[in-house]
């Protein structure tokens, strides 16, 4: 009968993993919810976050006497302010300087991070009646904040009257100013520019190119304070309609854009995310429900954990002795100890030291074999040897990385006996998360981030759910360094 190895570790001491686990009941990534404070029953859509409230576009009525229509009759948009009440809601909308223009569309708009400039699309047309055969475009215009008034109303240096400029978005920094377009060369029904802000005036307007745009429409850039650009588009494989896609800036090149999953996105269109700089929780718009546009709030349910144990390292190596061979003589000229572990290798000696490929059951031996005939002689021991990983789960990724460089990870590794996954939750340390076994992530600023993965079970009885967590330490480097 076989015996029971007794080995000893390479390592001076063996570590059992001590798993954390959350019982709670079964979420998706977001937890989303309509704004009803903001809702009309009319559209209400373009989210934008202020330190005091929320500003946005609707075509509502605000006269119950006077509607505001364009020539097509079609209900003309007007920017609204919701402001914060004390428990950090938007409370009752109320119409937001009424003079930037007359009988045109104002809006969606951004406001810059010092809350003084205010950019904005509205019609060319304002203030004017057009024939029904000239075409009613739309430009970007700023104005300024002057107390509780904007004034000083210009348009944008390269609007043009030919095309449209529109859905306006300055980067926290107000280093970048992005904007949609269907100008000459553009891929699509509309596309994705930017500008950069040199000198004090902005240069000339770059395409983000094939990585994001496409032939169909991207609409409501939105660049995070984790870089990653949100866009709205209606390309083929998304949900359904408008969709919410993101890509990041990786070497100057936009990354291949990613759908964002349920229930940010769904079978209508959802468009106009915008999340709080430095934070996963906003607002974005959808017509999901009574097909109109309304504002719905979202926050990441993938909290970020105090604690997640570090991944331990699986021990595959291993120093064999035979103790009832170590108390006899050597044995006689002629003849050798040979160990067989069991994985198709061989060692002479009373003792061994080897290293297996990976978790398995092996069977061990210790003979006697003859130098001459190479024949075994005596088999003086017999030992099953049965490997197992380290129980939890595991993040595959290099150590480090360049900034601007795409992080592959991978949780395929993850060792959990008698658990059943349900999904791979990922947060990135800067405010992002991902979903999947596998995810990919660029850092576009160096420093030191900590990633956590969670997993978590398909739900149980009562649909409760078990979630454990690794993290690990990642090194972003400068790019050049």
């Amino acid at each position: 009968m076989k015996r029971l190895l007794k080995h000893i570790a390479f390592a001076s001491f063996v570590l059992f993993l001590s798993v954390p686990v959350l019982n709670g009941q079964a979420k998706g990534t977001f937890e989303v919810l309509n704004v009803s404070a903001i809702s009309s029953g009319s559209d209400d859509m373009a989210p934008v976050i202020l330190s005091d409230g929320i500003l946005f576009c609707s075509n509502r009525k605000a006269n119950p006497f006077l509607t505001r229509k364009n020539l097509e009759g079609i209900r003309l948009y007007e920017l609204y302010f919701a402001p914060f009440n004390e428990a950090g809601e938007p409370g009752r909308p109320v119409r937001f300087a009424t003079n930037l223009g007359k009988d045109a569309n104002i809006g969606p708009a951004s406001v810059t991070s010092d809350g003084n400039t205010l950019y904005f699309t509205r019609n060319y047309s304002a203030g004017r009646k057009l024939s029904k055969k000239e075409p009613n475009r739309l430009g970007i215009f700023t104005a300024k904040r002057s107390g509780s008034q904007w004034t000083d109303i210009q348009p944008f240096e390269y609007n043009n009257t030919a095309y449209n400029l529109s859905y306006p978005y300055v980067s926290a920094d107000g280093r970048y100013l992005f904007f949609c377009s269907d100008m000459p060369g553009s891929m699509g029904k509309y596309d994705i520019y930017m500008c950069e802000k040199i000198n004090g005036r902005w240069s000339e307007p770059v395409s983000l190119g094939s990585s994001v745009n496409s032939a169909d429409a991207e609409i409501h850039p939105f660049l995070h304070s984790s870089g990653r650009l949100y866009f709205a588009s209606d390309r083929p494989g998304g949900m359904g309609g408008l969709d919410i896609w993101y890509s990041n800036l990786a070497f100057g090149v936009w990354t291949k854009p990613v759908l964002m999953t349920e229930p940010i996105n769904s079978s209508a269109d959802d468009f106009a995310f915008y999340a709080a700089q430095g934070g996963l929780q906003g607002y974005f718009s959808s017509n999901r429900r009574n097909y109109s546009d309304d504002i719905y709030s979202f926050a990441s349910t993938i909290i970020r954990w105090s604690a997640c144990d570090t991944i331990q390292k699986n021990i595959y190596c291993y120093e064999f002795i035979e103790e009832t061979a170590l108390k006899q003589d050597t044995v006689k000229t002629g003849f050798r100890w040979e160990w067989n572990f069991g994985d198709g290798t061989r060692a002479a000696g009373i003792t061994a030291e080897h290293c297996y490929p990976g978790p398995g059951i092996y069977d061990v031996t210790l003979d006697i074999v003859n130098l001459i005939t190479g024949a075994v002689e005596k088999r003086q021991a017999s030992y099953e040897l049965e490997i197992t990983d380290v129980a939890q789960p595991m993040i595959t990724s290099p150590d480090s990385i360049k900034a601007g460089e795409a992080l592959v990870l991978d949780a395929g590794k993850t060792y959990l006996p008698g658990m059943e996954i349900g999904r791979y939750y990922w947060n990135f340390g800067d405010e992002t998360v991902a979903v999947g076994m596998e995810a990919t992530k660029v850092y576009t600023v160096p420093g030191k981030y900590n990633i956590q993965l969670i997993v978590s079970s398909v739900p149980g009885p009562g649909g409760v759910v078990r979630e454990v967590c690794v993290c690990k330490d990642i090194e972003v480097t400068a790019n050049g360094n």
